[in-house]
């Protein structure tokens, strides 16, 4: 088995596992071997979490995010959190 990249009709990028003897147009039918969806973060618990921090360490501009970076880091690591529960539970 090998692992293809391939573009579905909606322009979106995927991955297959088809056999090695397989050409590329048999990438649709092979066994789905994508990343987790993104889509599938609950996105307003992600914003209400990131919202929160935005308070708590005092963010309101662009000046506070480029001088406090433990803060702009504790709003990437919320993200980061979210992205990597996908992986865990896929």
């Amino acid at each position: 088995m090998k692992a293809v990249i391939w573009t579905d009709n909606n322009g979106r990028k995927r991955r297959s596992m088809i056999k090695d003897t397989d050409g590329l147009e048999m990438a649709k039918f092979g066994v789905p071997a994508d990343p987790p969806d993104i889509r599938s973060i609950d996105v307003e618990a992600l914003f209400n979490e990131i919202e929160r921090l935005q308070y708590e360490f005092g963010l309101y501009t662009w000046r506070a995010a480029l001088d406090n970076q433990a803060g702009l880091k504790a709003l990437i690591n919320v993200f980061k959190r979210h992205l990597l529960e996908l992986y865990r539970n896929k």
